[in-house]
């Protein structure tokens, strides 16, 4: 090899050798480094970015049972509110028309599914169907009929269980203090046997009953 082709290799040698330098030190030059608190900010903006579902945890109606005078109900659903902020879930009562709050008005008896969805993705939603009980013109029972029906609950007959809650669940019974409503009274008397003895039906001014009033017969 001639000394004028040395040269010229060695010259190339020599550049190629101080581009490879230069690059290594813009790379490591253009490197941010992740301290402690931008590792914080980074975790949290991670979390408030996860979309959820929301999950409708309770259905509450109102009133307990339709008369007369009341033949629609109110209904409110109840959410997590760890999973999906109430500020951020949308309800529906037909899964077509939502609104932002968690209260409907105007709701008719029968089978109704209510809806839960994450307005910031619509697609997570979730769903409950509850039964609304329809109102039923019952006739004013007798207290012997009722006192006929608590002897036959104590041997935990459900058709005579049903044939109470007609009333509503949650009519009051006073007279006894471990006892508040006819759905207590019926799970006390099956459970334990107890036998409850009617002294009184008191009724409202529609002539609805409005609470028993009953004594131990033990």
């Amino acid at each position: 090899m001639n000394k004028k082709g040395l040269v010229i290799k060695t010259a190339l040698a020599i550049f190629l050798i101080t581009v490879i330098m230069f690059s290594c030190k813009h790379k490591n030059n253009s490197k941010t480094s992740i301290g402690v608190d931008d590792e914080s900010k980074f975790s949290k903006n991670l979390q408030s970015n996860l979309i959820t579902t929301p999950q409708i945890i309770n259905i509450i109606k109102s009133p307990d049972r339709l008369t007369k005078e009341v033949n629609t109900y109110t209904v409110t659903l109840l959410t997590e509110g760890n999973s999906v902020k109430l500020e951020d879930t949308e309800f529906s009562i037909d899964g077509k028309i939502w609104q932002k709050s968690p209260e409907f008005t105007k709701v008719l008896c029968g089978n109704n599914i209510f809806y839960a969805r994450n307005k910031r993705d619509k697609l997570l939603l979730d769903q409950k169907e509850m039964y609304l009980e329809c109102f039923v013109d019952v006739p004013l029972p007798t207290i012997q009929q009722l006192n006929d029906l608590l002897k036959q609950i104590a041997d935990c007959d459900d058709n005579s269980s049903d044939e109470l809650r007609k009333f509503g669940k949650n009519l009051p019974v006073k007279g006894v203090a471990n006892v508040n409503t006819i759905e207590q009274l019926l799970r006390n008397a099956c459970i334990n046997g107890v036998i409850y003895v009617v002294q009184k039906i008191e009724t409202d001014e529609s002539g609805n009953i409005a609470a028993i009033i009953i004594v131990n017969n033990q």
